[in-house]
């Protein structure tokens, strides 16, 4: 419950129980003399209140404390109970202080009740369990909310992801150069054409499902890309290598579908492919259990524009998740991007 940052409806409940509480407590405090003046009754309000907003801010410190100490779901019920024991305690103090004070001081006439600290500890604890119940609420309802948003943004991102994806595959010219490729295997090497026309389909056909999962593991993704890269090395021929250099006990990992496909595209847009100076695709893992995925540099004589829509949505999909942000490295003679790869 830290004072307006614990929830942001945390200022209306200071507003909706402080001022009734305050009231309630000089009422035991000074009985009737707490309406006997104006400036009395202004005086006892101003200094109880300051004393009970003080308790209150205190109590937001301890809860944001303890809700970076303890901010799993699972830790929910232990913190909110060391929480209530330090809001009680606090509470106790504050009331303390008014009593005694008051009494030391003679304020309004007063002289200590023990029946009314007593009492005015009880509505107190009230006050602090009402206090505590709204905050909580109001602070889960939050994140409930930021984390149904968050959801459908991801699921905008695999849509626009996988839109891409098909919009770079089924655009006129990769149909056209795919089924190019699959006329002349056909006549040249039977064989060949069908294992072509099979890579084929299971491209296709996981590019049209990856809209059902937000996450797809490594051994999943490479099996893809490299059905993908088939007809890339179809096309291309010896101007276009790929080198896998994949730790095995990473392969049920878990990375967003079409991470692969993305990068893999966006190395052959912007290089040139030649015989005599292929353009090299490398896939490695790392001991920090990141994949890497990097390129010779070879750029295009043309400029190709570039709206970086492909990394970007990478990079939106592991910030929507809470996830390491991807890293991208240029020292003019190699591409990389590094992506962490997510523990299942």
């Amino acid at each position: 419950m830290a004072f307006l940052k614990y929830s942001k409806s945390e200022r209306w409940i200071a507003v909706l129980l402080l001022p009734p509480f305050a009231i309630v407590a000089n009422i035991f405090l000074f009985g009737s003399r707490y309406f006997e003046s104006v400036s009395g009754f202004l005086l006892a309000t101003l200094i109880t209140l300051s004393v009970i907003l003080l308790v209150y801010i205190t109590c937001g410190m301890v809860a944001v404390i303890l809700l970076n100490k303890y901010p799993k779901y699972s830790q929910t019920f232990k913190r909110i109970a060391i929480s209530l024991l330090v809001y009680i305690l606090l509470m106790i103090a504050g009331i303390s202080m008014l009593f005694f004070g008051y009494d030391y001081l003679n304020f309004l006439g007063f002289t200590m009740n023990y029946t009314a600290y007593f009492t005015t500890i009880l509505i107190g604890l009230a006050c602090n369990f009402l206090a505590t119940s709204f905050n909580e609420g109001a602070a889960f309802y939050e994140k409930w909310r930021s984390l149904v948003d968050e959801a459908e943004q991801l699921k905008r991102e695999n849509l626009q992801s996988q839109l891409e994806g098909l919009k770079g595959q089924v655009n006129p010219h990769f149909l056209f150069n795919s089924l190019n490729s699959l006329s002349s295997l056909i006549s040249e090497d039977p064989s060949k054409a069908e294992k072509f026309l099979d890579e084929m389909s299971k491209v296709y056909r996981y590019m049209l499902r990856t809209n059902e999962d937000g996450l797809t593991t490594l051994e999943v993704e490479l099996q893809f890309i490299q059905s993908y890269f088939h007809l890339l090395k179809t096309r291309y021929g010896d101007g276009l290598d790929m080198d896998l250099k994949i730790d095995e006990k990473l392969l049920h990992y878990l990375i967003p579908p079409l991470t692969l496909q993305i990068l893999v595209e966006n190395a052959v847009k912007h290089n040139m492919i030649l015989r005599d100076s292929p353009l090299t695709i490398q896939l490695l893992t790392t001991n920090s259990k990141k994949l890497i995925v990097t390129n010779n540099l070879q750029r295009k004589n043309r400029l190709v524009f570039s709206n970086k829509v492909g990394l970007n949505n990478i990079h939106n999909k592991y910030r929507l998740m809470k996830q390491e942000e991807i890293l991208i490295r240029d020292d003019g003679k190699e591409f990389s991007v590094i992506v962490p790869l997510i523990q299942p």
